[in-house]
């Protein structure tokens, strides 16, 4: 083949090979900017009077557990169920009556178990909403409010909200809250970038999610749900595979805040997302018709088609070989190779920039997110090959299950809880 021919040819690769990849960058910067909140009616369909908050919780930290319930009642919720284990469901009963909360039922479980905490709580919900709430999170005031406005459209039948990482306090943060906070930034643009388009949606996360509760108030979805591994992918496929839409909140006063480990712990995390996020679209893929239908066109190509650009190290290094091959006779070669870099670099920071304009000081960890992102395909890659795994990785259920303190201790844990929890700051909207 003449030389001339074969740099075409790599030309050719190299333009749609980068299409593939970016196009969905491009695309996404509009439809982030450009989506449009759900506003509150004047007069709502659903009001927080209509919603039952249920809250799945291991019972790790007793002061996050009060400080996202001084959240949950401040919207005003008609009732809040609390799952924990049996062994804890004393002291969390203890909480509640010392703090003051009403309108509380706690619920215990043999083994903890999302899932089957979950089906506990349903079994008991009486409201038109049930709304599923980790119990590492934050509200804003009147979220509620804003989280049922997208029940105004007839067809939506679960949504969420944006969510955000608490960043540390302090002028400066750690390399892991900057990691998580980042992580979450990214995977925010991304679904309301695909959900603005077509209605799509990789996962809706159980940080917080809303549902028609005659949707899952069902034997089928009991005994499914069961048999399933991941509870946030479950629950996504179920109510799509129903004919149901998901629709996801991007007003700024509805901007919920949650922690994830600022330590070493953060890489377990990761990879327990990676094996989820594997093994859910794999399920999907296996037994939905769905995600490949022409009403979800640009989240099959987002989501399904996106998920095997990986390593990015990989698909980046092919690129700048492409590119070279095409243009290593070019005056201007030099120059080509620089707005390669130049756009890769921006892409690594675009979905930051939210971020980055509230804290501008963590502008200085911008070498460290963007080695993380190549270390991150790694980890992908890894997760793939045991997506089986399904334990929990940062956190050690056995211990969890059992009593966090003796009689004697609960008051005294209980008094330094509340104590913490009144000094720690409500989400701030943008």
């Amino acid at each position: 083949m003449p030389v001339m021919d074969v740099d075409k040819v790599m030309l050719t690769v190299f333009t749609a090979l980068f299409l593939l990849r970016y196009l969905r960058t491009v695309v996404s910067i509009f439809t982030f900017n450009l989506y449009q909140p759900k506003r509150i009616g004047d007069k709502p369909t659903y009001t927080s009077r209509d919603v039952t908050v249920v809250v799945p919780t291991t019972f790790k930290s007793e002061t996050e557990l009060t400080h996202c319930l001084r959240c949950i009642f401040a919207c005003s919720p008609a009732a809040v169920l609390i799952v924990s284990s049996e062994a804890n469901t004393h002291m969390i009963r203890s909480i509640c009556g010392l703090k003051g909360f009403s309108r509380v039922k706690v619920l215990g479980v043999e083994k903890l178990n999302k899932r089957t905490q979950m089906i506990k709580a349903l079994k008991e919900v009486e409201t038109d909403i049930v709304v599923f709430a980790d119990d590492d999170v934050f509200w804003p005031e009147r979220y509620l409010d804003y989280l049922l406005a997208v029940f105004e459209d007839p067809s939506t039948g679960a949504g969420g909200t944006r969510q955000r990482v608490r960043r540390n306090p302090g002028f400066f943060t750690n390399v892991f809250n900057f990691l998580g906070i980042s992580y979450l930034e990214r995977r925010v643009w991304n679904n309301i970038s695909t959900n603005a388009i077509d209605g799509s949606l990789s996962t809706l996360s159980g940080r917080t999610a809303a549902y028609r509760t005659h949707i899952l108030q069902n034997l089928e979805l009991y005994h499914w749900l069961e048999r399933q591994n991941d509870d946030d992918k479950c629950l996504t496929r179920y109510v799509y595979s129903h004919g149901w839409n998901i629709t996801i909140q991007s007003d700024p006063n509805a901007v919920l805040e949650t922690t994830l480990e600022d330590n070493s712990k953060y890489i377990a995390q990761c990879m327990r997302w990676a094996r989820g996020h594997w093994r859910g679209n794999f399920t999907v893929m296996k037994q939905e018709s769905y995600w490949c239908s022409s009403r979800y066109w640009w989240g099959l190509y987002v989501i399904y088609i996106g998920q095997f650009q990986t390593p990015a190290a990989l698909i980046d290094g092919f690129l700048f070989g492409l590119l070279a091959g095409a243009i290593h006779n070019s005056d201007h070669a030099s120059t080509a190779y620089i707005c390669l870099a130049a756009w890769i670099f921006f892409t690594k920071i675009v979905k930051l920039i939210p971020h980055f304009r509230r804290y501008p000081q963590d502008m200085m960890f911008i070498p460290v997110s963007i080695a993380f992102s190549y270390l991150h395909g790694i980890i992908n890659v890894y997760a793939l090959m045991t997506q089986s795994n399904t334990h929990w990785g940062s956190q050690k259920i056995e211990r969890l299950q059992s009593a966090r303190a003796q009689e004697e201790e609960i008051v005294l844990l209980l008094r330094n809880a509340l104590g913490k929890s009144e000094t720690q700051g409500e989400p701030v909207p943008d």
